[in-house]
């Protein structure tokens, strides 16, 4: 699996410059990528790029040949498999795939005009590399991604429709659609844009929303999303411009900020959404503003990025979204979810759970390392009032807790063993923490404080009013 960039050097002043790759390869593999192979031979591949961004947008994989074509909605696809003890083959999610590229297509309409799109689907497990970190990068015409083997086929299925289709979106943002920051980027020193919250945040809704618009899942697998998605933006500071963050996420201030653009990002777009639907009576939505606005600009016309909210008043003809942007993508004011879901008929329930003890806000966002025996934490997850009193850090990992250590086949007694601490009672968690690169066991000590776990549901009403109704139409089915 070849991801360019990792592999072919950046030559200053040199990105202008075109490339000639030679790969040379067993003549039994098979090179799954959008690249068109230049020679005949059967033992090298020659491929000829326009220049260095041409070369980082075109990854490329080699395995024993395992891939499938086909034609689906006037593009043709290729996805090629690698999967290391052969439990999975590509022809076993081509009907998958195709009824999500035939979906997405139809969903975005003009604003894609992609002929030919590649897909490597790197399978880990068996005697193969130890991979650490699961998910995709979308390129111009392909998306490599890396799953684990041991997953269920309907599982894989799944993640190909959220995470595939949210790589293929990018197509149109920022790919097709951006700012000079990316159309000129200094690969040397870095400029970000302002804009993640529409280049990663809308195409995230973009992945969801063509779901429902196209049949793909139902209203309540849909709302269920956005709860999930209202509930992860809280481990995040809701107070942050996220122009700001976006602006300076390469700094470490900023950076633990990053994966709220997939939360918060997605629900600022929802927003907007709803916003240009009651603003035009349902006319015109998000789809239709980032529609326009590829239409204004397009792959070699940058847009300035400190002027897009000026192009998006232009494009919609709306000045109310410049206020919507002012106060909560710019401003520092949280956005009023609640607000914009009853628009189209949508109750947010609130209940509180019992006060509980644990190191973190969720407990479901626990998880455990076979290696060490122990207990460790998604890096996004917020602190708990305890673990914030005794200097409990979030990449810390539990090794046991007043001397109970963890043994997996019996976690349920250790957990019911938490619920019975007593707000005040003294606590002693023993840790491992990571000390310049060794793991160094650590006892911290403390009084137990007990915390309430704030949980909000979505309900579509019951009985929503007329104009409710018909604006949750158009939202959950994209017509006018």
């Amino acid at each position: 699996m070849i991801n360019t960039h990792g592999f072919i050097g950046y030559i200053e002043n040199m990105q202008d410059v075109p490339y000639q790759l030679v790969v040379q390869k067993p003549t039994d593999f098979y090179g799954t990528t959008a690249l068109v192979d230049q020679d005949k031979s059967e033992s090298t591949d020659t491929y000829t790029l326009a220049n260095y961004a041409k070369v980082t947008d075109s990854p490329l994989m080699y395995t024993k040949p395992d891939y499938i074509t086909f034609n689906a909605g006037g593009m043709d696809l290729v996805l090629g498999v690698y999967s290391p003890t052969g439990k999975y083959k590509a022809a076993d999610f081509k009907d998958n795939l195709e009824k999500m590229v035939v979906a997405q297509k139809k969903f975005l309409g003009d604003m894609n005009t992609n002929k030919k799109y590649a897909i490597m689907l790197y399978l880990s497990g068996g005697d193969g590399p130890m991979v650490k970190g699961f998910g995709a990068l979308e390129h111009h015409e392909s998306t490599s991604v890396v799953l684990p083997e041991a997953m269920p086929k309907e599982a894989i299925d799944q993640t190909i429709t959220d995470v595939v289709s949210h790589e293929f979106f990018h197509t149109v943002n920022p790919l097709k659609t951006h700012s000079e920051e990316i159309h000129y980027f200094n690969y040397a020193d870095p400029k970000m844009s302002q804009h993640l919250w529409m280049y990663e945040g809308g195409t995230e809704y973009f992945a969801n929303l063509f779901q429902i618009q196209e049949g793909l899942i139902n209203k309540d697998e849909f709302l269920k999303r956005i709860g999930e998605k209202i509930t992860n933006s809280k481990n995040y500071n809701d107070n942050m411009p996220f122009t700001v963050m976006s602006k300076n996420v390469l700094q470490d201030a900023y950076k633990d900020q990053y994966r709220n653009v997939y939360e918060k990002g997605a629900l600022l777009a929802m927003c907007m959404d709803i916003e240009l639907r009651k603003l035009s009576n349902g006319e015109m939505g998000y789809r239709d503003m980032i529609r326009k606005l590829s239409q204004r600009f397009g792959e070699n016309k940058p847009f300035k990025d400190d002027k897009l909210i000026d192009e998006l008043v232009t494009v919609t003809a709306y000045p109310q979204i410049k206020d919507f942007y002012n106060k909560y993508i710019a401003g520092n004011q949280p956005t009023p979810y609640a607000e914009y879901l009853k628009m189209v008929g949508v109750d947010v329930h609130k209940q509180e759970t019992a006060p509980i003890f644990w190191l973190i806000k969720d407990p479901n966002q626990t998880g455990y390392d076979d290696k060490n025996k122990a207990l460790a934490f998604d890096e996004n997850s917020t602190l708990s009032p305890f673990a914030k009193s005794i200097g409990f850090k979030i990449t810390d990992q539990v090794l046991a807790l007043d001397g109970k250590t963890i043994d997996i086949q019996k976690i349920q007694d250790f957990i019911g063993y938490t619920r019975t601490i007593k707000d005040g009672q003294e606590v002693t968690v023993t840790i491992l923490r990571d000390n310049a690169g060794k793991k160094e066991k650590m006892t911290l000590k403390g009084k137990a404080i007990l915390d309430k776990l704030s949980v909000e549901t979505l309900q579509f009403k019951a009985n929503p009013s007329p104009e409710e109704l018909k604006l949750q139409t158009q939202w959950l089915t994209g017509k006018k």
